[in-house]
């Protein structure tokens, strides 16, 4: 029997999403297999049928993408890499009649940074939420009556019409978009550490771990709770730190970390993305 040879890629598809979009821009034409949901990429690299994966982390306009996180924290993996990627919206369909419309097809995430055109431009018209960009392009292929936020490349695979394009309530909306491995990346001295802690429940802890940082002249660039995972109104916090693990005032700062008494784990180093 032929073993079977690991893709380079997975990555939530169909084909046309914008983490099919990242994928393609990170590896241009190497193997990659689809998944349909965020959860199942992370469980193709866990399992060794892909070497890497390609998931969507935070929107600048809507913040984190909770399903990534979920699967990083429950999981072995690391984040190797970063993209930061332009999201131009389209709203597209078989048609340009947009009387003909009944409904508007997207996933969750870009109907909200589209609110407010969808408001204006199509008033009453429904928002029916979809698994993904490409799956709502496939909605409108399917239906002329169903009009779809989604990419050009969506658009272009099922022969739609762009009704209209740039239609993202912010012109700066963009998504960064982790490569997740078993291991993370090598130093390169403009790097980027994303780690997770917890902290006593005592007053004055978080404001220690902070100085910690500060202390250690260590920039930052994130922080959000998240409720820890089997224990009721206790929480976590997911941090993005400019640096290396490696880099000695960030191993003595997560040293001093450690023995603060809370927890912490890395998720992983690598290089900062251009933004």
């Amino acid at each position: 029997m032929t073993s079977r040879v690991p893709a380079t890629v997975a990555y939530m598809g169909p084909q046309g999403t914008f983490s099919h979009l990242a994928a393609r821009s990170l590896f241009q034409d190497r193997p990659a297999l689809e998944a349909p949901t965020i959860a199942e990429v992370v469980d193709l690299v866990g399992r060794g049928e892909a070497e890497l994966g390609v998931v969507p982390i935070e929107n600048s306009t809507e913040g984190s993408v909770s399903a990534t996180l979920d699967a990083l924290l429950d999981g072995a993996l690391f984040i190797c890499g970063e993209l930061v990627l332009d999201v131009s919206l389209c709203l597209v369909a078989k048609t340009a009649d947009r009387s003909r419309y009944r409904r508007v097809a997207s996933h969750p995430q870009p109907l909200a940074q589209c609110r407010k055109f969808l408001a204006r431009e199509l008033p009453g018209v429904p928002l029916f939420p979809t698994a993904s960009t490409a799956a709502a392009a496939r909605e409108a292929a399917l239906d002329d009556t169903t009009a779809a936020v989604t990419s050009r490349l969506a658009a272009e695979l099922e022969q739609l019409t762009i009704v209209a394009d740039g239609i993202q309530d912010h012109p700066e909306n963009a998504t960064r978009f982790a490569v997740i491995g078993h291991a993370d990346a090598a130093p390169t001295g403009n790097d980027k550490t994303t780690l997770v802690f917890s902290t006593p429940h005592e007053r004055g802890a978080l404001r220690r771990v902070l100085e910690i940082f500060d202390d250690a002249a260590i920039n930052l660039t994130r922080i959000e709770s998240r409720p820890a995972r089997g224990k009721r109104w206790e929480y976590v916090f997911v941090t993005d730190i400019e640096g290396h693990r490696h880099d000695p005032n960030v191993a003595q700062a997560l040293a001093r970390l450690e023995n603060e008494g809370g927890g912490v784990r890395v998720l992983g180093s690598y290089p900062q993305a251009k933004k």
